[in-house]
C-alpha cells in the first residue's frame, strides 16, 4: 500500500470517526436524559443511582465509553494521515530537488 493510498483510507476512517462522534455529542444530551442518568439522578452517588436505575447507569456509560474513544481516534487518525501526507510531500520535493534532469 503506498504513501498516498494509507494516507488517504486513514482520513477517510478518521473523518467517519469524526462524524460518528459529533452525533454521539449531539444526541447524548436527549439519550441522557431520557434513558441514562440524567440531570436529576446525577447529583446522587453512583451506588445509590445503581440501586434504582441501573440500566440507566449503563446507558450512561456505554454512552461515555462509545464517545471518548471516537473522539481520540478520529483526531489520532486525522493527526496521523497528516503526518504520512506531509512526509510523502517532503520526500517528493527531495526525490525532485535531486533529480538529474534538473541538474544544468
Amino acid at each position: 500500500m503506498s504513501g498516498a493510498t494509507l494516507a488517504k483510507s486513514t482520513m477517510k476512517f478518521g473523518a467517519r470517526l469524526g462524524i460518528a462522534a459529533i452525533v454521539l455529542i449531539v444526541l447524548g444530551p436527549p439519550i441522557n436524559r431520557n434513558f441514562g442518568v440524567g440531570d436529576s439522578l446525577g447529583l446522587m452517588p453512583l451506588s445509590a443511582v445503581w440501586e434504582s436505575a441501573p440500566v440507566a447507569v449503563l446507558v450512561s456509560l456505554t454512552y461515555l465509553i462509545l464517545l471518548v474513544p471516537c473522539v481520540l481516534l478520529s483526531a489520532t487518525l486525522i493527526t496521523a494521515s497528516l503526518v504520512i501526507r506531509h512526509a510523502e510531500a517532503t520526500e517528493q520535493a527531495m526525490i525532485t530537488k535531486d533529480s538529474p534532469s534538473n541538474a544544468h
